[in-house]
């Protein structure tokens, strides 16, 4: 049984006049000037920030300081540390642990120790194992709030950041509720803390 060409137009609503047509081309072509302006805003957000960081590293815009000589066993870049997986992606995880080869602001593994107090960025991704359904949540806390909370369902990563003032001896922990196998190579699960100054 198949259905007239009346019935159609009566029943969506287009009587002839292509007015339905029309509509949908209009939107369509809303729908990518909305999408072609939110990958400009994402492009200049980009720029905006890689430019922020090296006008910031640049020698015009730097001071120049006395390193203490307790603090020169830290790195030249001593405003990042970057932390690497140091669990098992065959196992299950729920508390994270890191492995890091600068020697800096923060020490530890599972319990991340704050060393120096003053405003940083923390940026986050994980990656769950490709046989990994259920919904994980992901949070970043220290003794005093949560951080960062993210959700995985359906994709399988995430990624977090957000900026935060940390006292000294403040401990940051990572965990996934409820476990999971989590990727460990250091391309797809990975934390990042940016000190942006000392108070």
């Amino acid at each position: 049984m198949s259905l007239s060409a009346e019935y159609y137009t009566d029943k969506t609503g287009d009587r002839g006049g292509g007015g339905g047509a029309a509509a949908l081309a209009h939107q369509r072509r809303l729908i990518q000037g909305l999408l072609v302006w939110a990958t400009l805003l994402t492009l200049g957000l980009g720029v905006s920030i890689t430019l922020h960081f090296i006008h910031r590293d640049s020698p015009a815009s730097s001071k120049v300081t006395q390193v203490p000589a307790d603090n020169q066993a830290e790195s030249k870049d001593s405003s990042l540390m970057r932390f690497a997986p140091a669990w098992d992606r065959r196992e299950n995880v729920t508390f994270l642990t890191w492995t890091t080869n600068n020697i800096g602001f923060i020490k530890g593994k599972q319990n991340l120790t704050v060393t120096k107090h003053g405003e940083y960025f923390l940026y986050l991704q994980l990656t769950l194992d490709h046989q990994q359904k259920a919904k994980h949540t992901i949070t970043v806390r220290s003794q005093k709030q949560e951080i960062l909370k993210g959700f995985i369902n359906g994709s399988k990563s995430v990624f977090m950041a957000n900026g935060i003032f940390l006292d000294n001896d403040d401990i940051l922990t990572v965990t996934c509720e409820p476990g999971a196998k989590i990727m460990d190579s250091h391309a797809e699960s990975y934390l990042g803390v940016i000190k942006l100054n000392s108070t």
